[in-house]
């Protein structure tokens, strides 16, 4: 009996998000298996600033939510958005990862386009990533840790791959866990079984 109201619990949150922000698009929907579109500054900065509004409309409802690719959205564009510790917006137009570790780690990632299902990632440790900012400027840095692995995940958005298509078998499951107390590990869970 708890399981079905926590299931019934999860639908009717997934049922409110969809009303409260009908912008995003979810699993199923054709532009997320797309491979984007390179845009220039001016069209990448204007899709950055929709995505962090989105961004922080679903964030404020929900209480998660860290990124946002442009296809999550319904535009084919090679665009996402990160809240950084400030929660304020970083927005990365035209993004290529040029490098990764070797090293990796696992986390149980949820994604907004997958609505409530989760599944076991492995991803590299470190990446470095070349981009124009926010303001128009060309970036090239380093990330590790919980930023890589979000990069990484939006950035395969803009490769037409989701979350769910790099689970660990048996992995993919509801998210009835508290995605905000999830830890990268360097091994993954153990898989489900039904």
């Amino acid at each position: 009996m708890a399981r079905e109201k926590q299931l019934q619990a999860l639908a009717e949150d997934f049922m409110c998000v969809t009303g409260v922000v009908p912008e995003i698009v979810y699993a199923g929907d054709p532009v997320l298996r797309t491979k984007t579109q390179e845009v220039d500054v001016e069209e990448g900065l204007e899709i950055g600033q929709r995505l962090g509004r989105v961004l922080k409309k679903y964030r404020k409802l929900t209480g998660m939510g860290r990124g946002l690719a442009a296809p999550q959205i319904g535009e084919s564009k090679r665009v996402f958005v990160t809240l950084n510790e400030n929660q304020e917006v970083d927005i990365f137009i035209n993004p290529e990862i040029i490098r990764y570790s070797d090293s990796t780690n696992f986390f149980r990632e949820v994604c907004i386009s997958a609505g409530i299902i989760s599944a076991d990632v492995e991803r590299s440790e470190a990446i470095r990533i070349k981009w124009i900012d926010g303001s128009g400027q060309e970036q090239e840095d380093n990330f590790s840790g919980d930023l890589a692995r979000l990069i990484q995940h939006e950035y395969d958005h803009l490769e037409g791959i989701l979350n769910l298509d790099r689970a660990v078998p048996g992995t993919i499951s509801l998210a009835t866990f508290d995605p905000l107390k999830e830890k990268l590990r360097d091994q993954p869970i153990p898989p489900t079984s039904f």
